[in-house]
């Protein structure tokens, strides 16, 4: 059975400092203190900008042995050129995120709502089939026309994960298409802001996908699931409420920022 990898979407919300990280962290130490509590972490930011090779080096160097980053393909390749002439982003793209490679989970490849099977096939299938070897994919359809037998068997024959989402932009089915599941629950920015805590009960959707991935995990080498902070509000809670229907403990966040036999920053006035 893959037990599943459960994390956020992001760690860079000032919004967390207190309700999750310390009082006084500051910014260049939340990915290290996020990596004491989460094994896994979707990277949002390469979505608007390719990191560098200095920053993904951070990255590496602040989490621990086991973690694991997933990342997203910049807009720049997906929304933007819409994956025509795409060499120069793409070699930039893997030229950074090959630094994580011994610690990468599945890159993903998010569609833009209006990009469907119909105007978008060919420069998404020419696009895939030169991808480098040594990384998995898996793909974030917005547009109900790829949800085909097709595509399926197209992602299938490429071992590319049917991305599994709750969003406000189409009913994805709950389809395996390769040897894991990506699963992530995305909000819809119209919470006026974010403050720390859940301001949304989306208990009903959790749970819903929660049964879904416990009727294919035991068939299954890795399962990986992430909350975007926009979901209900608060994406550790979040995080807890799939901890608590997979019949685990919550995560208590000050015991678990606390390295053993030290003090933390939550000791100090």
């Amino acid at each position: 059975m893959a037990q599943p990898r459960v994390g956020c979407v992001g760690w860079s919300y000032p919004e967390w400092v207190g309700p999750f990280y310390p009082p006084r962290a500051e910014a260049p130490d939340y990915l290290a203190l996020y990596a004491r509590v989460f094994d896994v972490v979707e990277v949002d930011s390469s979505f608007y900008a390719i990191p560098s090779q200095d920053m993904t080096r951070s990255w590496l160097e602040s989490s621990p042995d086991g973690f694991r980053f997933a990342a997203k393909f910049p807009r720049l390749i997906t929304h933007d050129k819409r994956f025509v002439q795409v060499e120069d982003p793409l070699r930039w793209f893997f030229q950074s995120l090959s630094i994580l490679l011994p610690k990468l989970a599945p890159l993903i490849l998010q569609l833009p709502p209006g990009f469907s099977i119909g105007n978008g096939r060919p420069a998404l299938e020419a696009f895939v089939d030169r991808l480098p070897s040594g990384y998995r994919y898996a793909i974030e359809f917005r547009h109900p026309s790829w949800f085909t037998p097709e595509t399926y068997q197209w992602l299938g024959d490429r071992g590319i994960g049917l991305v599994w989402s709750e969003n406000d932009y189409v009913p994805v089915p709950p389809v395996v298409t390769t040897d894991f599941v990506y699963l992530r629950f995305i909000g819809d920015r119209s919470l006026p802001k974010l403050t720390g805590e859940i301001q949304r009960d989306r208990t009903a959707e959790i749970r819903k996908w929660h049964a879904e991935v416990r009727k294919v995990q035991d068939s299954l080498a890795a399962v990986y699931v992430f909350f975007n902070n926009h979901f209900a509000g608060f994406g550790p809670a979040c995080v807890n409420l799939w901890r608590e229907m997979d019949g685990q403990e919550r995560i208590d966040w000050g015991l678990a920022m606390k390295e053993e036999g030290q003090k933390s920053l939550l000791d100090f006035e």
